[in-house]
């Protein structure tokens, strides 16, 4: 009935936006209309200068910088964000993305992602439960990538690490173009792209399919993947628009488990014979689908309500002689008021809104060895149920100073009930509702001559623990006693476009302190093995970011027509603060107060070149050096710095006003370093665990052509 409750709340919202919006529609057909977007969730035509004008630091990628490399490997670019760090399992699947050093939680974010929250068009990737499974995302289409780093709990919800927005390519306006895509690299790299791209004044439509598949360098480690996306932007009046998006999407990755130092450091082609001989892989099926309505209410307000549904299959055989079985679904839907107006020397833009996602999922597990199936050893449905209100209000003041305030309450709710074991006495059914979380924001700006800002910005944000660490096995409870973990940001920047826009760049400095850490302890008086996780410490995060580019120059007419350098550079000091091994305070209580966090490289550094000559040819270079980072709390096992150099050379050409080509070569880890794709963390491990996924140990290469007719 509460479920019921909500979807109504939701349609009677919608259908009185859209009844009250026809009415103004008919009362005020000559008045001004405002545009009003909300900036992270809807990509914008200005979004560079829309980013330059909010006092935050956000980093974002453009399609020219997600394709400096193949375009299809998205730590290639999203690494070149400061203080951004993504990581994977292998070389299509189980990423991770560690925001200003948070994200690296030993007990849950070795596989996949938690503490942070990603969009697509809108439409939440992370669900309900805290979970942000990126697998089944199709990289060659993204348009845009926005990262808004630290806490975003104001206007998101959950999240200390940040908010990450994906958003397709757009069509271009008043054409049709059919494209043809083809790329091919080292280690049977193949994929294909078929897109058909559709736009009006009043409408735009973008349809593609995608195949993938790639052998590896690494034996049991192939990659299949199919994609199917369409989106569509509709104008329905002057004012009232449509959104639509669907994907659905199949992803198989094997797995081949993970190196110690000493097989790492010798680059052997090896597979763990546990996950060989089980067939150990991550099998993905989704689908996803959202419409979202916009409309304008005279002059000054307007409103966005969006609706969303997701479901996913996924089939895990791993080394432990186990087998997963997941089906799950999630839904919600989000609705959003606007306001804004303007005076001589004052202005006000505001939103008022909630949201709210429910995940509901079935979860099994069965004994599995040498793949064959055993019997069933675990048999749970898990609903995860988030719902916030939030408003953010931003005031211009005379002397270009800004003021930004805003607060969001935020209400969780776990249900697990476990069919296998409901009839005996460890049963691990349970329910648990959080108290309400409060996260206020605050933020003052200053604008110097419409080319540098200065801001401070203090936010609040948390982040809940994720069911499996709510379960107790061994005692069959759900621990209600267990709180989410929270965080308080400070943040000082600044921002500037200077020499006609030509030097852009980025500089902010933050402390960001994390309570309530979630770690796992064992339980007393019980088998070795046996755990739980507690809430026992603290963990702060300092650092200081900088992104630089200068355009040499850029200008279509020249000969040389481009010549673009940059260079980003992070460096993070993120230690553990009254943080230990437990809080049973006991004489096997470990202090880990003063050690550094693990998984976080204290030093990241990027440079880059763009360079494009008026004939077509283009050029792409990226260099990065990821410094050393502790594996383990004690911080005596460290995962060994490395520098990758990339490059790519292209020729891009329109012949006459129909055909055009896409022509190029390139290839990454062109110097044959020694690197990982992903180190795990360890909280107590051996002397040498098994912690690293290899990358290539050699430089590989890959060569496309994209063939496209303007109708």
């Amino acid at each position: 009935m509460k479920l019921i409750k909500y979807f109504l709340i939701v349609l009677l919202i919608f259908h009185f936006q859209w009844s009250f919006s026809q009415k103004q529609e008919k009362d005020t057909t000559k008045s001004k209309t405002v545009n009003l977007k909300e900036v992270v969730i809807e990509s914008t035509v200005h979004l560079k200068d829309t980013i330059f004008k909010q006092p935050k630091s956000i980093g974002l990628l453009t399609k020219t910088d997600l394709n400096r490399t193949t375009g299809l490997y998205l730590q290639d670019a999203i690494n070149q964000i400061p203080s951004v760090q993504m990581q994977t399992r292998s070389m299509f699947g189980g990423q991770r993305i560690v925001i200003r050093g948070y994200g690296t939680d030993v007990f849950s974010s070795n596989f996949n992602g938690s503490g942070y929250k990603v969009y697509m068009n809108g439409i939440p990737i992370t669900d309900a439960q805290g979970l942000t499974i990126l697998d089944a995302i199709d990289n060659s289409i993204l348009g845009t990538v926005e990262v808004v780093k630290g806490p975003s709990s104001t206007l998101f919800g959950t999240g200390i690490g940040g908010v990450v927005n994906f958003t397709t390519i757009r069509p271009e306006s008043n054409a049709t173009r059919i494209t043809q895509e083809g790329l091919a690299g080292s280690y049977g790299l193949w994929r294909t792209n078929t897109r058909v791209e559709t736009a009006t004044n009043n409408s735009a439509i973008l349809v593609n399919y995608g195949h993938q598949n790639y052998n590896s360098y690494r034996v049991s480690s192939k990659s299949q993947k199919d994609f199917a996306t369409i989106s569509g932007d509709f104008k329905n009046s002057e004012r009232h628009s449509t959104s639509v998006y669907f994907d659905y999407s199949h992803s198989y990755e094997q797995l081949a488990g993970e190196m110690d130092s000493a097989q790492f450091a010798r680059k052997l082609n090896w597979a763990d014979t546990a996950y060989t001989n089980n067939n150990a892989h991550v099998e993905i099926e989704n689908f996803r689908g959202g419409v979202s309505h916009k409309s304008m209410f005279g002059r000054y307000f307007s409103n966005t309500t969006s609706t969303y549904f997701n479901g996913y299959n996924l089939h895990q055989a791993a080394g432990n002689k186990s087998l997963t079985s997941n089906a799950v679904q999630n839904f919600g839907g989000r609705t959003q008021f606007n306001y804004a107006q303007s005076w001589k020397k004052i202005s006000i833009d505001g939103i008022v809104g909630g949201e709210f996602q429910k995940t509901v999922s079935y979860n099994k597990t069965y004994n599995s060895v040498d793949a064959h199936l055993g019997t069933i050893k675990g048999d749970l449905e898990i609903a995860g149920m988030q719902y916030n209100a939030f408003t953010q209000w931003n005031v211009k003041l005379p002397l270009n100073f800004l003021v930004t305030a805003g607060a969001s309450v935020n209400f969780l709710e776990y249900n697990i009930t476990d069919y296998l074991n409901m009839a005996a006495g460890k049963s691990q059914s349970g329910y648990k509702r959080f108290s309400p979380v409060i996260t206020p924001r605050i933020a003052v700006q200053k604008t110097f001559n419409d080319h540098i800002t200065a801001y401070i910005d203090i936010s609040r944000g948390y982040s809940p623990p994720t069911t499996s660490q709510m379960v107790i096995p061994y005692l069959g409870t759900v621990n209600t006693d267990l709180k989410p973990e929270s965080a308080m940001q400070y943040e000082l920047g600044t921002k500037g476009n200077l020499f006609n826009n030509r030097l852009s760049y980025q500089v902010a400095i933050f402390d960001l302190m994390i309570s309530n850490k979630l770690v796992s302890q064992a339980i007393p008086n019980a088998p070795a093995g046996n755990n739980m996780t507690v809430n026992a410490g603290k963990q702060e995060n300092r650092g200081v970011e900088l992104s630089l580019q200068y355009s040499v120059i850029n200008d279509d007419n020249s000969f040389l027509s481009l010549l673009r350098p940059y260079v980003n550079y992070t460096y993070l000091n993120c230690e553990y603060k009254g943080y230990s091994s437990d809080n049973n305070n006991s004489k096997t209580t470990v202090d880990y107060s003063g050690k550094k966090a693990v998984g976080v490289s204290p030093n990241v550094f990027n440079v880059g070149l763009d360079a494009a000559l008026k004939l077509g040819i283009y050029l792409n270079m990226t260099y990065q050096h990821v410094d050393k980072e502790p594996l383990n709390f004690l911080n005596s096992h460290y995962a060994p710095s490395y520098w990758l150099l990339n490059a790519k050379l292209g020729y891009k050409h329109m012949f006459g006003k129909h055909f055009g080509i896409n022509l190029y070569a390139g290839a990454n880890n062109l110097t044959n370093q020694l690197y990982y794709t992903m180190a795990f963390v360890n909280a107590f491990p051996p002397f040498n665990p098994a912690s690293f996924m290899p990358g290539p140990y050699k430089a590989t290469y890959y060569g496309g052509i994209s063939l496209s007719v303007k109708l």
